[in-house]
């Protein structure tokens, strides 16, 4: 979720007990991230769906945030519209990416958000006008090929995709176009950056009143309790730890490290979750993971700009 905002950051060299500590942090947020499928698919059966989640838990959050994001208006106000863009961008992913996990399976939808390396490409190329070398080519090669042999092959032209399909892989085209604006903004603060992606969640929620009705049931007031905790501990902590992560360990060994995110996802939806992985998972799986590896491990002499 909010772990890989870690892809576009230029970190400093801090002092290695400072580094081992903000590694750690990485790894737990990455373990947080990839068992969030675990409560949203608690507060689904709850009767609950991906536009209340959003209006509720992510609204929450925002409140909390904006606060922190209003002390900082200084240091934003001349990049105020990147600040907009980043917001709607990284919300609108949370809105669907949440969505996406909550109608469909978690290993589909987690590896089909993991299209990420293709739209950074795609991005870089006509949107940031960057020269494109073999290694971001071919990682670009594998998700892409990877997708397709999860989607079934050539099969995917004979059928539409499911919904939750097509907000996983929406989600990911809004991560990576979150990160470019990232990357172009640079004044912004690192905790605004990162807590504006809760408003914009929040606010595409309530626009979104216009065109569809939230699923709110009656619950327990435990499950109300539960749902504040998920909002409070784990959002906001995922979001604190990795905030310290990305700020402490270069972006090319944090975005080696989110890939926890994917295999504790997966391997905790199969384990705990009871889902089943098919040949072309492993196989598309594997593509994506090492396409993701790639892109992880490029080096800032391939980011050259035209």
């Amino acid at each position: 979720m909010s772990s890989f905002s870690s892809l576009v950051f230029v970190n400093p060299s801090p002092p290695k007990p400072q580094q081992a500590l903000a590694m750690f942090a990485l790894v737990s947020s990455g373990m947080i991230w990839g068992l969030s499928w675990w409560p949203l698919k608690f507060f689904s059966t709850a009767g609950l769906d991906g536009h209340a989640i959003a209006l509720t838990a992510y609204a929450l959050v925002a409140v909390l945030a904006m606060p922190v994001i209003w002390f900082e208006r200084a240091d934003w106000r001349k990049e105020w519209h990147l600040l907009l863009l980043i917001g709607f961008f990284f919300g609108l992913a949370n809105f669907l990416f949440t969505s996406a996990l909550m109608m469909g399976t978690v290993v589909r939808g987690m590896l089909l958000f993991f299209l990420l390396p293709a739209w950074g490409v795609l991005g870089g190329k006509f949107l940031l006008k960057e020269r494109l070398g073999l290694r971001r080519l071919l990682a670009a090669f594998l998700c892409l090929l990877g997708v397709f042999i999860i989607m079934g092959g050539v099969k995917v032209f004979a059928a539409p995709l499911s919904l939750a399909d097509l907000a996983a892989l929406i989600a990911g085209l809004c991560y990576t176009l979150a990160g470019i604006c990232n990357r172009v903004a640079q004044r912004i603060p690192l905790a605004s950056r990162t807590l504006i992606s809760f408003v914009g969640c929040a606010t595409i929620a309530v626009f979104g009143l216009g065109l569809h009705t939230p699923m709110i049931p009656v619950m327990p007031i435990m499950n109300w309790i539960l749902l504040g905790l998920f909002a409070c501990i784990w959002l906001m902590g995922g979001t604190a730890l990795t905030t310290f992560g990305v700020t402490h360990v270069a972006a090319s060994r944090a975005a080696v490290l989110q890939v926890m995110e994917l295999l504790v996802a997966v391997v905790s939806a199969v384990l705990l979750g009871g889902e089943t992985l098919h040949t072309e998972e492993y196989i598309g799986g594997a593509l994506i993971l090492s396409a993701t590896l790639l892109e992880a491990f490029s080096s800032s002499e391939e980011e050259i700009h035209d």
